[in-house]
């Protein structure tokens, strides 16, 4: 392990290097004019405007390198590093290096100087718009070199901590001119004008480009990214701005736990031995924390690495989804970092601070949003004990209500616009297994963080679509005699799987030998006897294949990965006589479209998201497979238990940290989380096993009564039999083949909403969810019976199973 120094660590590079040297095991310090909230908290930081030579020499004692990334401070660095020893990596653009190196070098200082083309990527700032500009207007003959941001991180990250010295240059292979620009300007639409301020044409191609550079990104890949980042962008003066109503591309990482500026603390929140390693600190001021609504997206206990690219994504969400509602300072914060907490490896909103967004909303209020967004929290729970945080009073508060309501009214107008951008990118940028193995680790680690990008792109767009479908469903319903909402499923994303089902079963249903080898899912057989079935299969996959039940979490197959599961839910299908699916009648008033709309929109950006999460699934996969041949993981699945930077930035052994957060995991599998928290968690009781003639209670959702055998889902790879009752904590899409042959579907957490409602009522499956504990109250094989009406599930005597081989309609 080495200890580095980072000047201007505040700075978007300083910030991604102390990052990935902290991932690799390393001790950061740095160096800053001004903070950044979104330095890492590992970083031994101190943040001084004009720092002296005492500064100097305090922060460079005891540390093996400086990256120097400040402008200035090189004399000052110089009789630092020479009184204590320490190498330099000085970073210049090309041509502004020679002074501050003979500086260094005059002391003695070991220094590597690293000449960079101009950074040219999705990062977009002043500079990447000069660099862009430059290349507008220069002539067509020039060819530019340039170099991607995230190239260079990963390059200093792994010199920080190598040893060579000398002069080497850093620019991504190719070139770039200004007739390449053009037409991938035009290609997206993006509006750059020749007029404003350009760079001068750079010289790196006459210096050596450092042997161990490996660039992923080309000349021509920076420029396509750079154009990929000013999506959705406003230019003007010299910057770029989000344009109303749009989602920009997002480029930051908000680390986990951070408190408010406000002088907040955090503080674990679980009980001792079970406070996990990814678990959110709470502020003692925000103590209410509920399951409801994250669960059924995110059940856990969830990985690490699940943790860290979801929950990532999900703070740059919260803090899109802050800035629409006009929080700012503190309020802005909370709303980042804190609205979403992880506790025992499970996902938990923090309604304490969800219920900040009241103050500028017009129409809502603490009791409302208590009421439909977090009704299971009981009602002598204060939300806010101590008050929320500093708002807006008087004119300024209007003003921020007049502010959020033209913000969402702005993000509705064009949210199916963003959706389907969305959509489309995750299907263009995404690639194969075989395309992914066919990428060197630069190219393989480039990949990877640019879809944790996009990922928090999808989840910006399909996070703040719940909130636009919930509105408009509202507004829909308080129209006079609202229709009843008829959405054609063949346009439903979520409703992929159980099409792929129903289709399947078609080219089965009549040949027994067929659904005999679809049983058992052996799909190289059922390819080999019915050429036509192998066809469907595959374009069945191409559709749908990235998703699959637990399909949020990353360690979790999708059926493209293990498309048995797919085929034996059809077999499933297969016994079930089809019953035509009457088309629905499209709305017909605004309010209806409107609604309509919307869901249908936030199911194309939460498929989105998911194809993004499978991309990097697969990306995953193979950084593992070349951990373990280099021996720092023993298995593939090992790299789950890593972070994303840990599995692209170690060169150490990695095996007793997987080791250690398996074991963490494993013991967290065996708690019952709480379904609210406030203040500090305990594990829920187990309850006691039913006997017979006792029940469990819910909400029924689609009536009708079955006795059936228990069959329960405890983890993503689990499958029923036909006629078995499925009984699980919470499904998801998923799931949603099973559906077409389960005889009954009873869930601990659900609504009138939720997946399995949905699902059941379009397969006509009696149907009990919110149980609370029907997952730890059976076991499989028991007989049941489930009144889907009533919402309640009945043990029935073993003396009774005898006649129940199959699954039994008692009413419908």
């Amino acid at each position: 392990m080495m200890r580095v120094l980072i000047s201007d660590v505040a700075g978007s590079t300083g910030r991604d290097v102390a990052r990935q040297l902290l991932a690799a095991g390393h001790e950061v310090a740095g160096l800053a004019p001004a903070p950044h909230r979104y330095v890492d908290p590992g970083v031994d930081l101190v943040v001084e405007p004009n720092p002296g030579q005492d500064t100097w020499n305090r922060m460079v004692a005891g540390c093996d390198t400086v990256v120097h990334l400040a402008q200035d401070g090189a004399g000052l660095l110089a009789r630092a590093a020479a009184t204590h020893g320490a190498r330099v990596v000085l970073v210049r653009e090309d041509g502004a290096a020679a002074v501050d190196a003979a500086v260094l070098r005059d002391a003695g200082v070991p220094t590597l100087v690293a000449h960079t083309a101009p950074l040219l990527g999705r990062r977009v700032d002043a500079a990447t718009l000069r660099v862009l500009h430059g290349i507008l207007r220069s002539d067509g003959a020039i060819r530019w070199t340039v170099l991607h941001h995230d190239d260079l991180t990963r390059w200093l990250a792994r010199s920080a901590v190598a040893d060579t010295t000398g002069d080497v240059a850093l620019r991504a292979p190719g070139t770039i001119t200004r007739d390449d620009l053009t037409p991938l300007l035009h290609r997206e639409g993006v509006k750059l004008s020749r007029r404003g301020r350009g760079r001068p044409v750079p010289t790196t191609a006459t210096l050596p480009v450092a042997r161990d550079f490996g660039a992923g990104w080309t000349a021509l890949e920076c420029a396509a990214d750079a154009v990929r980042g000013l999506g959705g962008r406003r230019i003007a003066g010299g910057t770029a701005s989000e344009e109303r109503g749009r989602f920009a591309l997002p480029t930051e990482v908000i680390p986990n736990n951070l408190p408010a500026s406000d002088g907040g603390t955090l503080e674990p929140a679980g009980p001792d031995g079970l406070h996990g390693e990814f678990d959110t600190l709470v502020d003692p001021r925000f103590p209410v924390l509920t399951a409801t609504n994250t669960s059924e997206a995110l059940p856990g206990p969830m990985t690490p690495m699940t943790l860290d690219l979801h929950l990532g994504a999900l703070r740059i969400a919260n803090h899109g989804m802050g800035t629409m509602l006009a929080l700012e300072g503190a309020a802005l914060e909370q709303q980042a970092s804190l609205v979403l907490g992880v506790l025992g490896h499970s996902v938990f909103i923090n309604a304490s601070v969800g219920v900040n967004v009241v103050e500028n909303m017009p129409g809502w209020d603490e009791e409302s949003v208590r009421r439909d967004a977090y009704g299971n929290i009981p009602e002598d729970v204060v939300f806010r004990p101590y008050g929320g945080p500093p708002m807006p009073q008087g004119l300024a508060a209007r003003r921020a209500t007049l502010t959020a309501t033209a913000r969402v009214i702005a993000r509705a107008r064009r949210f199916k616009e963003e959706a389907e951008r969305v959509n489309a990118a995750a299907k263009s940028e995404t690639l194969t297994a075989d395309q992914i193995a066919a990428l060197d680790d630069s190219q393989l680690h480039a990949r990877a963080a640019l879809w944790r990008d996009r990922l928090a792109h999808g989840w910006s767009v399909a996070a703040i679509g719940v909130m636009m479908t919930g509105a408009a469903a509202a507004i829909h319903a308080r129209g006079k005699d609202p229709e009843p909402l008829g959405i054609d499923v063949r346009h439903l994303e979520s409703a992929r799987t159980m099409l792929a089902v129903e289709h399947l079963a078609t080219h089965l249903r009549d040949d027994p030998r067929l659904v005999a080898l679809a049983r058992q899912g052996d799909v190289g057989a059922l390819r080999a006897a019915s050429p036509a079935f192998g066809a469907a299969l595959d374009a069945e996959l191409a559709l749908m294949g990235h998703r699959g039940p637990g399909e949020c979490e990353l360690e979790s197959s999708s059926f493209s990965d293990r498309p048995a599961q797919l085929v034996t839910a059809a077999a499933g299908a297969a016994h079930r006589t089809p019953e035509p699916r009457p088309a629905p009648r499209p709305a017909r008033t605004r309010t209806g479209k409107m609604a309509a709309g919307a869901v249908l929109a936030r199911e194309r950006a939460r498929d989105g998201v998911v194809r993004y999460t499978h991309a990097l699934r697969q990306a995953l996969r193979e950084q593992a497979r070349r951990l373990v041949e280099r021996g720092q993981l023993d298995r593939v699945d090992d790299v789950f238990y890593l972070t994303l930077d840990q599995a692209f930035t170690s060169a150490e052994d990695l095996r007793e940290t997987v080791a250690r957060r398996r074991a963490e995991r494993d013991r967290l599998r065996a708690v019952t989380m709480p379904d609210v928290v406030v203040g500090h968690w305990q594990p829920a009781a187990d309850e006691q096993a039913l006997t017979p003639g006792g029940s469990v209670t819910g909400l029924g959702v689609y009536p009708g009564v079955v006795e059936g055998r228990v069959r329960v889902l405890r983890g993503p790879d689990d499958d029923i039999e036909p006629g078995d009752i499925l009984v699980a904590a919470v499904t998801d899409v998923g799931h949603t083949a099973m559906f077409a042959y389960a005889a009954a579907v009873v869930t601990d957490i659900g609504g009138a909403a939720s997946h399995a409602a949905i699902v059941a009522r379009e397969f006509c499956v009696p149907c009990v969810v919110d149980t609370k504990h029907a997952t730890s109250s059976f076991s499989d094989g028991q007989l049941v019976r489930v009144d889907g009406a009533a919402g309640t599930v009945t043990l029935l005597a073993e003396a009774e199973a005898a006649t129940h081989d199959e699954a039994t309609t008692v009413a419908s």
